[in-house]
């Protein structure tokens, strides 16, 4: 695969751009047409937007800012919220008609792997349903509609291709989201990231390593470590690198001033990240701890792997005396994954 590149939008359609597209191998690729990408979820969702944008604008294509514009319509959604899945359907029949003009409409992520083939019948205008794990299979997908097919799916579960795209479009002009963990095996009973995400697989650590100096050097200075269960992570190189060794590895980056991770598991919240926090500033004393319940025997219902006690020992482990003057407040926000902030 090639080089992957990290670009913000503007850097592909400002003036003077003509300098860095035949560096990101986008010099000969004519215009094909252009997009809309509207984004429901997660931050993962959000940086699975920034891949896709990324794969489509080097391919030609231009994104716009309305779905009125644009010859291809995407929606990249959450099946996790409820509401989050319920506005993707109440928007694909706003644009109903669009179909009718020639548009493309396709739906991605989450909602796109669990309801698979069903959207066709639930809403027949749309052409196209694609998986997170297929992003780099886009173009291909498209070209098959453009030739001709009026449904085209990717839906495996591939899990070679997940991480690394040829270029991912940046939105934020300081801070990189960077995915590390894909999928979940913890098999919770209320839980479809395992049918949607598919299992746990985590990215090589020189990979991610290589990726945070190649975004240091553009001028990212905070990096944000994604998975659903990105304390999960385990290295499958040699290395064997733990999450906590992975962390500071990245803090050690030259340009790097902050580097946060989110959404953590409590049961693979281990003491060495604690340690890890303490002992390096760039570590944001900012912890995503999803409690989901107060009580052991709904816990247990819910197939987590702790109980009140354990979840409580986290927090408390957390809260070292070491620490202890700058945790102001454990917050408990009406969404059912509370924030841990600590100042």
């Amino acid at each position: 695969m090639n080089k992957p590149f990290d670009v913000e939008i503007e850097r592909l359609t400002a003036p003077g751009s003509e300098s860095i597209r035949p560096l990101l191998g986008l010099a000969q690729a004519p215009e094909r047409g252009t997009f809309f990408l509207e984004t429901f979820g997660c931050q993962m969702n959000d940086h699975d937007s920034e891949k896709v944008a990324g794969v489509l604008l080097a391919r030609g294509y231009r994104q716009v800012e309305t779905p009125d514009a644009a010859g291809l319509i995407l929606y990249n959604t959450c099946s996790i919220r409820e509401k989050a899945a319920q506005k993707v359907f109440s928007r694909l029949g706003e644009y109903r008609a669009k179909q009718s003009e020639g548009k493309i409409i396709g739906v991605l992520g989450c909602v796109a792997q669990q309801e698979g083939e069903g959207i066709f019948e639930r809403a027949p205008w749309v052409s196209l349903v694609c998986g997170s794990a297929s992003y780099r299979k886009l173009p291909e997908l498209i070209a098959q509609l453009e030739s001709g097919n009026h449904r085209v799916t990717g839906l495996e579960l591939d899990t070679d291709e997940t991480f690394e795209t040829e270029i991912t479009r940046r939105d934020n002009p300081f801070r990189a989201y960077l995915t590390i963990i894909e999928g979940c095996d913890k098999a919770c009973s209320y839980c479809v990231v395992p049918y949607t995400r598919g299992p746990e697989r985590s990215r090589a650590s020189d990979s991610i390593l290589r990726e945070v100096r190649q975004l240091a050097e553009l001028g990212y200075s905070e990096v944000q470590l994604l998975g659903q269960t990105v304390n999960s992570y385990a290295d499958p190189t040699p290395r064997k690198m733990r999450f906590a060794e992975l962390l500071l590895a990245v803090a050690e980056v030259p340009g790097i001033r902050r580097v946060r991770f989110t959404t953590s598991h409590p049961s693979d919240f281990t003491r060495d990240i604690v340690e890890a926090m303490e002992a390096q500033p760039k570590l944001c004393e900012h912890v995503h701890l999803p409690v989901q319940s107060g009580s052991t025997k709904v816990l247990r219902a819910m197939q987590r792997t702790y109980t009140r006690d354990e979840y409580l020992g986290k927090i408390a482990m957390i809260r070292s005396p070491s620490r202890s003057q700058r945790i102001s407040s454990l917050v408990f926000p009406a969404n059912p994954k509370p924030i841990l902030n600590r100042r």
